[in-house]
C-alpha cells in the first residue's frame, strides 16, 4: 500500500510536471523560511544557557525616581557585593564588574585592540569558565595576573602557550598571564576578551568604597533553596539602611540573568513585557508559521486546481470498488509524498541560504541536520504539512460522485469555492500586511536617519583616545591640522552619541525643593563644539586653555528651559553640594542615547581626564581612505604603542538602531517570500477557474469575443478577492504596527499614497499572475474544448 502510494505519487508529479514544481517549490519556500526564522529564534531563547549556574545568576539592578519618573539602571555602589553577601541569608557569592572597556595590549612590536572588564576573581567561578591554559589558581591569583580568552590569547601570541608570558597594558604597566580560557558564545551577555583583578581597577578611586556612587556591575549568584521575594524584600532598603538617609533614591533588586537578553526593558520601575527583545522573537515566529500556513494554503489550492482532471479517474476507481476512506488514504499519503520532496528541497535551500542570513542576523548559527530536534521538526513539518495540506483535496476528490465524473458533468464545489477563495484572501491579506509594516518602519527609519541630531555625523571618525595619546595631544593634533585632511579635532570623555553618567544632586537658586530631577553630564574640551558642528545659542565657548573655567559649565536648551522658563540661564550658578558652578552658553539641543526620542537634560563639563574618546572631522573634499592613513601616521608618530582604532560616527549613529534596520530588512524579505507564496496560490486559482469555465470561454470565442474581452472577464474576480485583501490588511497592518512597535511609531506624517501603492502593486502583481493563464486559455483553440460536445 506505501509502496503503491509512492510510486503513485511520483507518477504524478512527473506527468503534471510544471503544477508540482509549484507546489513542491512553494511549500519548499515555506518550510525554509521557518526552519530559518526558528534557528534564530533558537539562538535567542537559548542566551546564556552556556552558564551551568545560569538559574541561580542574578544581576543587580537599581530603581531610581526621580520628579515622578522612575528608572531602572543597571549598576550599584561598590561596597554592595561584599555587604550583601556577608548580610543576606541565600546569597552564595556576589562579585563587582566594571563596564566592559576597550584596550591595547602590546607583545613587542605586535599591538591589538580587546574588550574586557575587572572583574573580582571569583567571576570566573560564576560563569563556570573552561580552562585551556592554567587553572582556577593561577588565574587573577595578583592584581598583576590578567585572564586572556582564546581569541585575545591568539592575537597576541599566536599559536604560542600564552600562560606565564608577560603583555603590556594600556601602554601602561605589564601584566603576567595567569589563565587562557574558552570563548564564550556569541549569545551570552557576558563577553570578555581579558579579566584583570577588580582590585586593580579600585586603586585610586574612592568613590568606589561608597554608597553614593553607583558605578559598577553586581553580578549575584543565589543558593539553591534561596528565597528570591525575601532578599529583593531586604534588598531594596539595603542601601538606605547602611547610609542612614531618607532622601536616598537607590532601590536594588535582583533581575534574573536568564531574562537579561529578552525582557530587559523597564516602564515606571516595571519590567515591560511587551518591549525588550521578546517582542522581536514573538514577531518572527509568528511570521514562521504564517509563511508555512500560507504554503499549506498553496498546496491545497495547487491540488485542487488539478482535481478535475484526476476526477474520472476517481470514479473508475469507486466504480471496481474502492472506498472512500482507501481514497482518502491514497491522498493523504501522496500529500505527505509531496510535503517530503519539499522538505528535502527545503533543507537544500536552508543550507543554501544561511550563510547569508547569517551575515544579515549577524550570526553564527548552525544547521544540524541530523540532531534529535532537527529530525523531530522535519518529522512534525512533514506530518502537519502532509496531513493538513493535503486534507482538503483528499476529502475533496474523494467525494465526485462517479456517475457524474464519467458523464463528464461539471463538478459543483458549493462552499469549497468560497472556502479556496477566502484561503486565497488570506494569503494576499497577509502578504499585504508585511508590506505595510515594511513600508511604515522603513518610514520610521528614515524619519531617525534624516532628523537634526544637532550635531554634524558625517566626514567624522571616532577613535578611543589613550592616555599615552592625551600625552602627545597637542604635537598630534597640530599635525592633524596642518595635514590638509583634518578640519577640527575634539575630546570628550565618552563617544558624543552617549552620555553614561548622571547626577540628581544639581541644585539652583529658584529650584523647587522636593523637585529630584536626574541630569546627565559629560565633559567636553573646547574643541569639541567645533569638531561636530554644533551650535551655541547663547553665551561662549569653553576657553582654549581652560583657565579659569575649571568650574564652568555648558548646559544644554533641555536643561536650561528647566532651570528658567525663557532658557536665559547664562551667568546663572549652579550647585554640586558645596561646589559653585558657572553656566557660561546655552548649547542647542543635541540627540544622545536614545536616538529615538528628544535630548534628555544635559550639562557639559571641560575635559580634564587623560583617556576618552577623539572626534576627527575631516575636510568634505578629501579621499577619505587616504585621509584615514595620513591620520593614523600621525598617531603612529607621536603615540607608536597606541591604535587608531577609528569609527565612522554616521555608523555608530546607525548601530544605535540595528536591530530596527535588522527588522525592516527581514520584514522585507519575508514579504516578497510571502507574495511569491500567494501568487503561487492565485496561480493555482486562476488555474482551476480556467478549466472550469473552458467550454464557457470557448464558446464565447466562437461567438466572437475578443481576448481582451476573456482576459478581462476572468481578471475581474479575482481583482476583487485582491482588493477585498488590501481592505482588511491596511487597518490590521496599522494596529499591528502602533501595538508593537509603538516605541518606535512617531507620530509622522506618513503619506497615504504609499498605502495606496501598495495596493496598487498587489493588483498589479496579481493580474500578471492571473493573466499568464487566462491568456493561455483565451488564446487556445476552442475547437478542442467544443468537439467532443
Amino acid at each position: 500500500m506505501i509502496k503503491n502510494i509512492f510510486i503513485t505519487a511520483l507518477r504524478n508529479i512527473w506527468k503534471t510536471r510544471g503544477y508540482s514544481f509549484l507546489n513542491i517549490f512553494g511549500l519548499a519556500i515555506g518550510i525554509m523560511v521557518a526552519c530559518l526564522i526558528f534557528l534564530w529564534v533558537k539562538d535567542e531563547l537559548s542566551y546564556n544557557n552556556y552558564f551551568k549556574d545560569k538559574a541561580q545568576l542574578y544581576i543587580v539592578k537599581s530603581k531610581q525616581t526621580y520628579d515622578g519618573a522612575t528608572y531602572v539602571f543597571q549598576s550599584s555602589a561598590g561596597p554592595l557585593a561584599q555587604d550583601i553577601k556577608a548580610e543576606l541569608v541565600g546569597i552564595e557569592d556576589a562579585v563587582r564588574l566594571s563596564w566592559s572597556e576597550n584596550a591595547v595590549f602590546a607583545n613587542q612590536e605586535k599591538l591589538i585592540n580587546a574588550l574586557g572588564y575587572y572583574a573580582d576573581p571569583n567571576l570566573l567561578d560564576l560563569l563556570t569558565v573552561e580552562y585551556v591554559e592554567g587553572n582556577r589558581i593561577s588565574a587573577l591569583k595578583d592584581i598583576h595576573t590578567l585572564v586572556l580568552n582564546e581569541t585575545a590569547a591568539k592575537k597576541i601570541f599566536g599559536n604560542e602557550p600564552a600562560l606565564g608570558k608577560t603583555v603590556k597594558f594600556n601602554s601602561a604597566e605589564s601584566y603576567t598571564v595567569g589563565a587562557v580560557t574558552k570563548d564564550f558564545p556569541k549569545n551570552s551577555n557576558f563577553q570578555y576578551e581579558w579579566i584583570i583583578p577588580f582590585e586593580k581597577y579600585a586603586q585610586g578611586k574612592d568613590f568606589l568604597k561608597a554608597y553614593n556612587s553607583n558605578a559598577v556591575q553586581t553580578l549575584v549568584k543565589l543558593d539553591k533553596q534561596a528565597d528570591l521575594a525575601r532578599i529583593n524584600e531586604q534588598l531594596m532598603p539595603f542601601v538606605k539602611i547602611k547610609t542612614n538617609e531618607e532622601t536616598t533614591f537607590s532601590e536594588h533588586f535582583l533581575y534574573p540573568l536568564n531574562r537579561l537578553h529578552l525582557y530587559n526593558s523597564f516602564q515606571d520601575g516595571k519590567e515591560n513585557p511587551k518591549e525588550g527583545y521578546i517582542k522581536y522573537v514573538k514577531l518572527f515566529s509568528i511570521i514562521a508559521w504564517l509563511v508555512l500556513f500560507m504554503a499549506c494554503i498553496n498546496f491545497m489550492n495547487l491540488s485542487t486546481a488539478r482535481s478535475e482532471k484526476r476526477a474520472k479517474e476517481v470514479a473508475v476507481r469507486k466504480v471496481v470498488g474502492a472506498q472512500r476512506k482507501i481514497l482518502i488514504f491514497q491522498f493523504l499519503g501522496e500529500s505527505i509524498v509531496f510535503a517530503m520532496i519539499a522538505t528535502l528541497l527545503a533543507i537544500a535551500l536552508v543550507f543554501l541560504v544561511l550563510p547569508a542570513f547569517n551575515m544579515l542576523c549577524e550570526k553564527s548559527l548552525n544547521f544540524q541536520l541530523w540532531s534529535l530536534e532537527s529530525l523531530l521538526f522535519f518529522t512534525a513539518i512533514i506530518l502537519i504539512c502532509g496531513l493538513v495540506a493535503g486534507s482538503y483535496p483528499a476529502f475533496f476528490l474523494s467525494s465526485f460522485k462517479p456517475l457524474q465524473s464519467l458523464k463528464g458533468e461539471k463538478l459543483r464545489e458549493g462552499v469549497s469555492a468560497y472556502i479556496r477563495k477566502g484561503l486565497v484572501v488570506v494569503q494576499f491579506s497577509t502578504a499585504i500586511v508585511m508590506m505595510i509594516c515594511t513600508l511604515i518602519i522603513y518610514f520610521q527609519l528614515s524619519h531617525i536617519k534624516n532628523r537634526d541630531l544637532g550635531f554634524e555625523r558625517s566626514q567624522v571618525l571616532t577613535s578611543t583616545l589613550s592616555a599615552d595619546m592625551h600625552q602627545h595631544y597637542t604635537a598630534i593634533k597640530e599635525d592633524m591640522l596642518t595635514s590638509g585632511f583634518v578640519e577640527n579635532v575634539g575630546i570628550s570623555s565618552e563617544n558624543v552619541l552617549r552620555v553614561g553618567s548622571n547626577s540628581s544632586s544639581f541644585t539652583w537658586d529658584g529650584k523647587n525643593k522636593d523637585q529630584h530631577l536626574l541630569i546627565g553630564y559629560t565633559f567636553f574640551d573646547p574643541d569639541m563644539v567645533d569638531a561636530l558642528g554644533m551650535t551655541i545659542l547663547a553665551g561662549r565657548n569653553f576657553n582654549p586653555q581652560l583657565r579659569g573655567d575649571s568650574t564652568s559649565l555648558l548646559v544644554n536648551e533641555a536643561f536650561a528651559k528647566i532651570i528658567q522658563a525663557d532658557g536665559n540661564v547664562v551667568g546663572k550658578t549652579l550647585y554640586n553640594g558645596e561646589t559653585k558652578f558657572t553656566i557660561i552658553a546655552v548649547l542647542k539641543d543635541y540627540i544622545y542615547n536614545n536616538v529615538f526620542a528628544p535630548a534628555d537634560p544635559l550639562l557639559i563639563a571641560p575635559f580634564v581626564d587623560h583617556a576618552g574618546s577623539l572626534s576627527i572631522q575631516m575636510k568634505k573634499e578629501v579621499q577619505m581612505q587616504e585621509a584615514i592613513l595620513k591620520v593614523e601616521s600621525i598617531v603612529k608618530k607621536h603615540s607608536p604603542e597606541s591604535i587608531f582604532d577609528y569609527r565612522f560616527l554616521d555608523q555608530t549613529f546607525e548601530n544605535s538602531f540595528k536591530s530596527e534596520m535588522l527588522l525592516q530588512k527581514l520584514v522585507s524579505y519575508f514579504a516578497v517570500l510571502a507574495i511569491i507564496i500567494s501568487c503561487l496560490g492565485l496561480f493555482g486559482l486562476a488555474s482551476l477557474a480556467a478549466l472550469q469555465r473552458s467550454k464557457e470561454i470557448s464558446i464565447r470565442k466562437v461567438l466572437g469575443a475578443s481576448v481582451r474581452g476573456l482576459v478581462t472577464m476572468l481578471n475581474i474576480g479575482f481583482i476583487k478577492l485582491v482588493f477585498i485583501a488590501c481592505l482588511i490588511a491596511f487597518p490590521i497592518a496599522w494596529w499591528f504596527m502602533t501595538d508593537w512597535l509603538q516605541e518606535y511609531t512617531y507620530r509622522i506624517n506618513i503619506p497615504w499614497v504609499s498605502f495606496l501603492a501598495v495596493a496598487l502593486l498587489a493588483i498589479f502583481i496579481a493580474i500578471i499572475t492571473i493573466s499568464t493563464q487566462a491568456l493561455r486559455v483565451a488564446l487556445s483553440n476552442p475547437t478542442k474544448k467544443l468537439r467532443n460536445e
